[in-house]
Parts: C-alpha cells; structure tokens; sequence
C-alpha cells in the first residue's frame, strides 16, 4: 500500500468517527525515514530551503527518496512548497504551522537521543 492510500485510508477512518490510534496516525504521516530529518533541517534552518540544500544536509537520500518524502509532507501539510516561475527553476521548502506545532515533540525525542548516546558513550569508557 503506498503512502497516499494509507494516508487516505487513515483520513477516510476519522470522517466516519473510528477510533484511530494517535500513534499510528503520527507514524503514517512523519514514520518514513527521511521525514523527520527534513523537518528537523527546516527547523534547525528556520528559513527557506532548496531541493539541493536539503540534500546535502542530509548526507544519504537519493534524489527520488528526498522527492518521495517531499512531496509527501506537503501533501500531509507539514511542509509548504514555494516554486518561483523562473529559468533555472527555483523551489523552496518551508515549514508550516502544523509543523512547528511537531517542533517540542522532535526536541523532547532529541533529547531522549542523547541521553541513551551519552549513557552508552559512558558505558564504553568504562569498560578495558
């Protein structure tokens, strides 16, 4: 099932009142690998971003990859995309307010990162 039919298929269970879990509707909208990364880089930015610029911050998606999730934050409506009608095309990416309201959550699950890193780090200094 692709992202936009699952997306849908969450969308369409709300519409009728079903019960939807939060967590599994937060996975189907940011789970895919590269779409908190994205959000995180727009942040970190907190300003306009391209294609090329975003890439190369995030040092492993393909071009399809980073289209893929992309296009799919925009279509969740996380991410807000500016193309300039312009030769060569020029497009930006920028976060939304639905976004921003995500930010608290991805710097609690920043922290909550570090912690377990510095606790291993210690670990492995202790250990001949």
């Amino acid at each position: 099932m692709t992202f936009e039919e699952k997306y849908q298929k969450i969308l369409e269970e709300i519409r009728k009142g079903e019960d939807i879990c939060p967590v599994m509707y937060a996975v189907s909208v940011i789970g895919q690998k590269w779409k908190i990364p994205i959000l995180w880089q727009l942040a970190c930015k907190n300003e306009p971003m391209r294609f090329c610029e975003l890439r190369r911050s995030l040092d492993g998606p393909t071009d399809a990859m980073l289209s893929k999730a992309l296009d799919e934050l925009q279509e969740s409506g996380l991410i807000h995309r500016i193309q300039y009608d312009c030769i060569p095309p020029k497009v930006e990416y920028t976060l939304t307010c639905k976004s921003k309201a995500l930010l608290p959550t991805l710097i609690s699950l920043r922290d909550w990162a570090q912690g377990i890193i510095d606790e291993e780090c210690t670990k492995k200094k202790q250990t001949p």
